[in-house]
């Protein structure tokens, strides 16, 4: 399923808005805008993922549990960095939440 997921994610990226790192993502949450999808890594550091998993569900925000690691979630928006922690706000044209099955 990650295969299918990575180019959606690119594309929600580039015509959607979608928001990178754990601290800008718990911010959002935070703010009272909740975020149509949240992303966390495998690897991401246990309390951040908490606290990320304990807000969204305040926020009956979903929350996908990406299988790879940051640097392959960094990979996947194409960005030269690791993304532990990442939020679809607008999927624009993308189908991602189509195939996570969020709508």
């Amino acid at each position: 399923m990650s295969s299918e997921v990575e180019p959606e994610l690119y594309l929600a990226l580039k015509s959607g808005k979608v928001i990178l790192g754990a601290k800008r993502v718990v911010k959002q949450l935070k703010s009272g805008q909740s975020p149509k999808l949240v992303i966390v890594t495998s690897n991401a550091p246990r309390d951040v993922r908490m606290e990320v998993e304990y807000l969204a569900k305040l926020s009956n925000v979903p929350v996908y549990e990406y299988p790879g690691k940051s640097i392959d979630l960094g990979r996947a928006f194409k960005k030269p960095f690791f993304v532990s922690v990442a939020a679809v706000m607008e999927e624009g044209e993308s189908r991602v939440l189509e195939i996570l099955g969020v709508e």
